[in-house]
């Protein structure tokens, strides 16, 4: 930028007088408010402020004028001489603390200089974060925090705020303290710790409770509160019993939120994959995490029913639908096999597959047996795993062995067992124009891992051999 620093405040090089009116902060201070004038180049002025282009050339009678009056309190007046000056200078006198980066923010957007906003975000980035200045970004107006020099401050102050609360539940407090715009983005976050979208709902009502003291302000807040709530993934006895009978939820708006998510439901699976993953204004849509998806459409569930050193009889249940319609990786809970010298990590692994069939490709589900080293004594002692594996549909019936075989695994590299023919019939046809859902898919599969560990003929001398060593 040129440097006019030569000109500032100088009355050679000055055609107007700035006069900055102050307001008073109470009734008490009116006699105590002094006005402060300033000698200014109208041209300087306007190169880097629409607004002093536009105060300096509407034709109106304050554009004719000498004087123009700008109305400000008395930390605004500190904070506009600042910015007039980095006009002229170039350089700009960054405040101390963040709270003052975020006034001169407002400044410059109020009197629409935008050259100053990029060395404004940078001295911003560079104060350590509290929850104070996040909350002060997160309330300027709509039209700065969409500004593309701003949106990198408010991204981060959003960032920072989710991390903060992840769990709300540990920090109620603090968060029915906040403002509604902090709120806001709280609510709005994927980091959140819930297992039911209901939760966050009852988040809603407590910060509603304790902020909002009359009518107005309760619909206003749940009218902004609700659009970061994702009802879709409510069930649908909550959304009748609870919301829909809400009080707060009576508004025009909150009960288009309601229908909508009635709506997302009377879908048939294939629609709602289509709609949750279409790029849209909001994420109501879309799963919050996937724990609450498997908890909206099933749970996974692992435990082990026997279990030695050497064997274990494992059981995995999992919604099949996730996997195939979804493209979703379910994994099961990690358990050991071995013994002291010898221990491998075994978990169940379920994911999506493709399978070519006599006129198209179909998706299926694959599910493997993952062998890790669970210690590094065993990377020259190779082991048999033989497994058995049993599949049902349903919980009243009986397992139908599906695999039965043994393969080598290693300490020192992982192995895999995998298998995608057990789902004969349950295939996704993708047809021409759009998916068929093979009605059968719906609801959880039961699997029964029958594992056995067990040294091969050359591991048993390497056995003695390193106990003898031990």
């Amino acid at each position: 930028m040129p440097d006019f620093s030569f000109a500032f405040n100088n009355a050679e090089f000055s055609d107007r007088i700035l006069k900055f009116h102050v307001l008073p902060s109470s009734l008490d201070d009116q006699d105590d408010v002094k006005d402060t004038e300033l000698r200014v180049n109208s041209v300087i002025l306007a190169a880097h402020s629409e607004y002093f282009k536009t105060l300096f050339s509407n034709g109106m009678i304050e554009s004719k004028s000498e004087v123009a009056v700008v109305h400000v309190t008395e930390e605004e007046k500190e904070g506009l001489l600042n910015l007039i000056e980095y006009m002229y200078t170039g350089k700009l006198q960054t405040p101390s603390n963040a709270e003052g980066v975020v006034m001169l923010l407002c400044l410059a957007d109020r009197f629409a200089i935008c050259s100053c906003m990029g060395p404004l975000v940078e001295r911003f980035m560079q104060f350590p974060s509290s929850l104070h200045a996040c909350l002060l970004v997160l309330g300027l107006p709509e039209a700065l925090k969409s500004n593309k020099t701003v949106q990198p401050v408010v991204d981060h102050c959003r960032g920072y705020l989710s991390q903060q609360f992840l769990d709300i539940g540990a920090h109620k407090s603090d968060f029915l303290s906040l403002s509604l715009e902090g709120v806001k983005v709280i609510l709005d976050s994927e980091l959140l710790n819930v297992q039911y979208e209901e939760e966050i709902f009852q988040y809603l009502l407590d910060w509603i409770e304790a902020n909002c003291h009359s009518v107005e302000s309760w619909t206003h807040s749940a009218e902004q509160l609700s659009e970061v709530v994702r009802f879709p993934w409510m069930t649908g006895d909550f959304i009748e019993d609870v919301v829909a009978n809400n009080p707060l939820m009576q508004s025009a708006p909150c009960q288009a939120l309601i229908m909508e998510a009635v709506k997302f439901k009377s879908y048939t699976h294939a629609r709602q994959q289509q709609i949750m993953w279409k790029k849209t204004l909001h994420n109501r849509f879309r799963p919050r995490n996937p724990l609450i998806l498997e908890n909206f459409w099933g749970n996974i569930k692992t435990y082990v029913l026997q279990q030695t050193d050497m064997r274990c009889q494992v059981y995995f249940e999992f919604p099949l639908e996730l996997v195939i319609c979804m493209g979703e990786t379910f994994q099961s809970r990690r358990f050991i096999l071995g013994s002291l010298l010898n221990k491998y990590t075994f978990y169940i692994d379920a994911k999506p597959g493709l399978v070519k069939a006599s006129y198209n490709s179909q998706l299926t589900c694959c599910i493997n047996i993952m062998v890790l080293p669970a210690n590094k004594t065993s990377e020259e002692v190779p082991m048999w795993l033989e497994y058995s594996i049993a599949l049902k549909r349903d919980s009243c019936q009986n397992y139908d062995t599906k695999a039965t075989g043994e393969c080598i695994v290693k300490g020192s590299e992982s192995s895999c067992a995998e298998f995608s023919d057990f789902f004969p019939g349950w295939f996704i046809e993708r047809g021409f124009s759009f998916p068929r859902w093979n009605l059968t898919i719906n609801g959880p599969v039961f699997f029964k891992f029958d594992l056995y560990l067990k040294p091969t003929a050359g591991s048993e001398r390497a056995h003695v051999e390193q106990y003898t060593a031990l």
